[in-house]
């Protein structure tokens, strides 16, 4: 039997952060155990979407004590929803139960049944006025909150297999994405652009973890197609352009809108490009050389070892 220790702790931001480490080891950003996203950086932050904080898995009113066996990093909204109600509660729509296991105590998910009745009951109907009217004001609070707004725009020439494309949904699968052919005429009737786009979407990037992450995705991809995919043959081109953008509101999105790079940008670069705040936001600002004023920056980063070996899987 595991022996559970028994010490116990002060609750503060050192402890929350040790936790974090033990229970998610270097990630930025994970869903807590009722499945809202929490973020690293965000701990204790009442106005962040993805703040946390520390939780007692027995509640103190319980009996429950601040030790390192009875805690749990979960988001700010999951632990105002539990509380300390026991054995039984709702988080995010869920049903949960605090049952105890040899020595202490868990929080385990009730049976998929029993959650699909509970969020079932929770969902609004909008059959009812009152309902479908409360739930559009509660919309409408969040629609004055300043955010970053991540966009990849990748262009593919070429491409002759469909699983490239759900290869690059597999890296983005956190994001939103869409794509669609591209292809033009020249004055004469003959094809001269055979292009797939494919836009990549994160609306709401509150922290810099958040834009490094994007960055990391753009970089893999950069080097999938770099060493594998162009040299194999299975396009004969491409161009990556990650930008950000910032809005006062989230309405100034949907009117602005995101800015596409332009045609005479395109052209089979094979490389990554950022715009300027791309650069500010994560660690490339460091590494390029800013020459002239231009909308877009060549960042034409690679993971090494990832490339060697996948320049020896292109070559058999």
């Amino acid at each position: 039997m595991e022996k559970i220790e028994k010490k116990t702790m002060d609750l503060n931001r050192e402890t929350a952060m040790r936790l974090w480490n033990k229970s998610f080891g270097k990630e930025s950003k994970v869903k807590d155990y009722a499945g809202r996203v929490i973020a690293k950086g965000a701990y204790d932050d009442r106005n962040s979407e993805y703040g946390w904080n520390v939780d007692h898995i027995l509640p103190q009113s319980k009996g429950g004590v601040t030790a390192e066996h009875n805690l749990i990093c979960c988001h700010i909204a999951t632990n105002d929803e539990k509380a300390d109600r026991f054995p039984c509660f709702n988080a995010n729509g869920i049903s949960f139960e605090i049952i105890k296991v040899q020595n202490h105590y868990e929080i385990r998910e009730k049976s998929k049944k029993e959650n699909q009745d509970s969020q079932e009951f929770n969902q609004p109907d909008l059959f009812d006025s009152a309902a479908g009217i409360r739930l559009f004001k509660s919309l409408k609070g969040i629609q004055n909150k300043k955010r970053f707004v991540g966009t990849i725009f990748i262009y593919l020439k070429a491409v002759t297999n469909g699983a490239l494309i759900d290869f690059i949904q597999e890296i983005f699968c956190e994001e939103n994405i869409s794509f669609r052919p591209i292809g033009a005429f020249d004055v004469l009737g003959f094809h001269y652009r055979d292009e797939i786009s494919i836009t990549v979407s994160d609306y709401d990037m509150p922290l810099r973890d958040d834009s490094e992450e994007l960055l990391d995705k753009c970089i893999l991809l950069n080097t999938y197609l770099s060493a594998y995919f162009l040299k194999s043959g299975y396009i004969s081109g491409y161009d990556i352009y990650y930008r950000e953008d910032y809005f006062e509101t989230k309405g100034g999105l949907f009117t602005s809108g995101i800015k596409e790079p332009r045609e005479s940008d395109l052209g089979g670069h094979n490389t990554l490009h950022l715009n300027e705040l791309a650069l500010t936001n994560t660690d490339a600002g460091k590494k390029v050389q800013k020459v002239f004023q231009t909308e877009y920056y060549e960042y034409d980063q690679v993971f090494k070892g990832l490339e060697n070996n996948l320049i020896k899987e292109a070559k058999g």
